[in-house]
């Protein structure tokens, strides 16, 4: 850890072995940027179980967060500052493979611009999940495709990015099994047998499931529910399949629903992907939204959404 001099209060949370290790060849870089904007820079290396906790205690000292890394290093950060009560604005420096936070908040793929972002953007609260009190910034999700998220060797992302994932996806399709599980939400209970739940605040999964801009909002208090069945035949398989591509998240198959809160209990023990890392066992998952519990620098064209 060590500080530039300044006179606003940064801390500077770098994950060195994000994306293709592109921090520490940017660490520099970065921190000169934001010395010349007046801030006075604490870099912190994140380090594994720990970078929540040390966050949550240490806050409020600063004026602002920056935290550079992937969509699972975010999530860190902002349970960390979710937890900590303090509502300091957080910046972000996308680095990871696939950056889906920064894709729906319009913040440049470029370290510099990105950066830039961070000091002269604009505040805006934005909501956040807990799963079973477990804050999460974006998407929660299990069945198809979920497990490549943490299941991806950190060396092949590193080496190909986004294309890891797919790859490690791909490995699965002949191994999915339906997951029997009742939902309860906005007052109704249904069992069934899925191949995909996601629980989100997104307008993408994984860079692969594409939903309209239209169905989301970032700070509404509600969640975006994607229900995929298990298809009963390969025929079926392809007609979800079509669907899915071409933005149809209504259908007999497919169910697509906002609501503020979800309760999900399933037959046997679960993992579920939380923001690209994996959840521990579970067979009930109680997922709550907190509106406006966060606050984040986007860029100042984009609109409070």
């Amino acid at each position: 850890m060590f500080r530039s001099k300044g006179t606003k209060p940064l801390l500077l949370v770098v994950n060195p072995k994000a994306g293709k290790c592109m921090a520490k060849q940017k660490l520099f870089d970065l921190v000169s940027l934001f010395s010349r904007f007046g801030f006075e820079v604490t870099v912190y290396p994140t380090q594994r179980n720990k970078t929540e906790e040390h966050i949550k205690k240490c806050a409020h000292r600063f004026e602002r967060i920056v935290c550079c890394g992937g969509d699972g290093t975010l999530s860190e950060v902002l349970a960390g500052v979710y937890n900590s009560g303090s509502k300091t604005p957080v910046g972000y420096i996308p680095m990871g493979s696939t950056n889906d936070y920064a894709s729906n908040m319009s913040i440049p793929n470029k370290p510099t611009l990105a950066a830039l972002v961070a000091v002269k953007g604009d505040v805006k609260e934005y909501d956040l999940g807990l799963f079973n009190n477990k804050p999460f910034s974006y998407v929660a999700a299990v069945g198809a495709f979920t497990a490549a998220s943490y299941s991806a060797p950190q060396k092949l992302k590193n080496a190909i990015g986004h294309f890891a994932y797919i790859i490690e996806g791909a490995k699965s399709i002949a191994d999915i099994k339906p997951i029997t599980a009742t939902v309860e939400v906005n007052g109704k209970r249904i069992k069934d047998k899925f191949i995909y739940i996601s629980v989100g605040n997104t307008m993408s999964m994984g860079g692969v499931l594409k939903l309209n801009p239209k169905d989301v909002d970032f700070s509404d208090g509600e969640f975006e529910i994607l229900l995929l069945k298990h298809p009963k035949n390969a025929f079926v398989a392809m007609e979800m399949i079509h669907d899915l591509l071409t933005g149809h998240f209504k259908t007999k198959n497919i169910a697509l629903v906002h609501a503020k809160s979800v309760k999900f209990t399933f037959e046997k023990p679960t993992v579920f992907s939380l923001d690209g890392e994996k959840s521990d066992p579970c067979t009930e998952a109680i997922i709550t939204n907190k509106e406006s519990a966060v606050k984040i620098i986007v860029p100042s064209r984009t609109a409070n959404k």
